[in-house]
């Protein structure tokens, strides 16, 4: 029994010994692998600053700029920012640094639907983890309006010049294009072979989206009719080109 004891002690002893060498180790390696991370002192998204909404549902680029590295021995670092839009959250985005799975990228991109709320929706931190905080992440914006498409048109009689417009946009409430009442925009016309336009009439279109502009002209000249933003729609310059 004695003998029993003696050697459980002895070998107790020996291993408190080894563990006492070791810890030095152990630190050392811990110090040189916290050596190699690196800065990690921001992470910026990066999103689309204007956003035309002319389908029922988009997935939008995103990027994020960090000086954070992706490290083997750091599983997980996830950001996240929150789409706010009339003090209600409409989405978000998730970047990560997974080093085990997916690798740097987003993670959970933005998207924006037409049942969402259209104006301008402020990026917000709303997640992070060490060694970042939610002040090393940035805050910024884009505009969702619905976009819009127009058109223009032009006869001539004599020296008699007739251009006509026309404008739709996108309703979220038929998911479709319709015309777009009460719209305001300009009328403009260049020479042929140049590229500088010059405006020639305002435009306020009737309730489909008409308007018609007569005026006295012997030149060639080719028109275009470009409509104005508003609150809620992107305007749009036509894209044929009338010639008269």
């Amino acid at each position: 029994m004695v003998t029993r004891t003696r050697a459980a002690v002895s070998a107790s002893v020996a291993l408190a010994a080894a563990m006492s060498m070791a810890m030095p180790r152990i630190a050392h390696a811990t110090e040189r692998a916290a050596a190699t991370l690196g800065p990690c002192t921001y992470a910026h998204l990066a999103v689309q600053p204007k956003v035309n909404l002319s389908v029922p549902s988009r997935v939008l680029p995103a990027s994020v700029t960090t000086d954070c590295q992706d490290w083997e021995y750091a599983t997980n670092t996830w950001d996240e920012w929150a789409g706010l839009a009339g003090g209600v959250r409409q989405g978000t985005v998730i970047y990560a640094t997974d080093s085990s799975a997916t690798g740097r990228g987003i993670n959970e991109p933005p998207q924006v639907s037409d049942t969402q709320r259209l104006g301008v929706w402020t990026w917000t931190p709303a997640r992070t983890l060490a060694p970042l905080t939610l002040n090393d992440l940035n805050t910024t914006r884009m505009d969702v309006r619905v976009g819009s498409v127009s058109y223009a048109s032009a006869r001539r009689s004599g020296t008699t010049v007739t251009v006509s417009t026309r404008s739709y946009r996108y309703w979220t409430s038929t998911h479709a294009f319709g015309t777009w009442g009460r719209s305001t925009g300009l009328i403009e016309w260049r020479t042929p072979g140049t590229r500088t336009w010059h405006g020639l009439k305002n435009v306020v279109a009737d309730n489909l989206g008409r308007y018609s502009y007569r005026y006295t002209v012997s030149s060639v000249r080719e028109y275009r009719v470009r409509m104005y933003d508003q609150p809620f729609v992107w305007g749009a310059a036509s894209g044929a080109i009338a010639r008269v």
